[in-house]
């Protein structure tokens, strides 16, 4: 899916790398690290926002990265939740959507509520399954945590084992880390990265 090779990035005094990675289709990697050590410069060349100054990038032509802010931005806060989905999926018969509203669950009590109404947890799980109704095959969550309550956490890892493409974590949560299926765990450290 994207792959780095010899990949060095720098941001003024700070460099990152040489970094020789490869995410595969079905990786779950969890990535950590203490503040400015490199994460994001890191997500981005992994998500081809940004070119290496050496070395080589690449992402996969059939990537859909998607990120759970965007989808829960997109999502219409005066509608109700099926309406808001179906409109943003409109080639999706309505049982379909709300068969994949349940299986990351939300029932039949939650697609008729006005997405505004949901709690952020519903709203996050709202946004995965959209997300996965667009074809998203690499899910970005950074510090997906900051700003949710403990209720709220748990409901996202619990849609998160419903998620069935790549995930690339960013997050500090160690609990998220432990309950959330991880097939790979990068560290980032003063711009050097290693399979923790």
């Amino acid at each position: 899916m994207s792959t780095l090779n010899g990949a060095v990035a720098r941001r003024g005094t700070f460099t990152l790398g040489p970094v020789s990675l490869q995410v595969d289709a079905g990786d779950r990697i969890g990535i950590t690290g203490p503040n400015g050590a490199g994460k994001s410069t890191l997500l981005s060349l992994l998500l081809g926002r940004s070119e290496p100054e050496e070395g080589s990038a690449s992402l996969g032509a059939s990537v859909a990265i998607g990120e759970i802010d965007q989808a829960r931005a997109m999502l219409a806060s005066d509608r109700p939740l099926a309406d808001a989905v179906e409109a943003l999926v409109p080639e999706w018969p309505t049982a379909e959507v709300r068969t994949l509203l349940a299986k990351f669950g939300l029932k039949a009590d939650h697609v008729s509520r006005r997405v505004g109404e949901l709690s952020p947890g519903e709203r996050t799980r709202a946004a995965l399954a959209l997300l996965q109704a667009r074809g998203t095959n690499l899910l970005v969550l950074d510090e997906p945590t900051n700003h949710l309550d403990l209720a709220a956490i748990e409901q996202l890892e619990q849609a998160l084992e419903a998620y069935e493409g790549t995930l690339l974590l960013v997050t500090h949560d160690r609990r998220m880390l432990e309950t959330v299926q991880l097939t790979r765990h990068w560290r980032v450290d003063g711009g050097v990265v290693t399979e923790a």
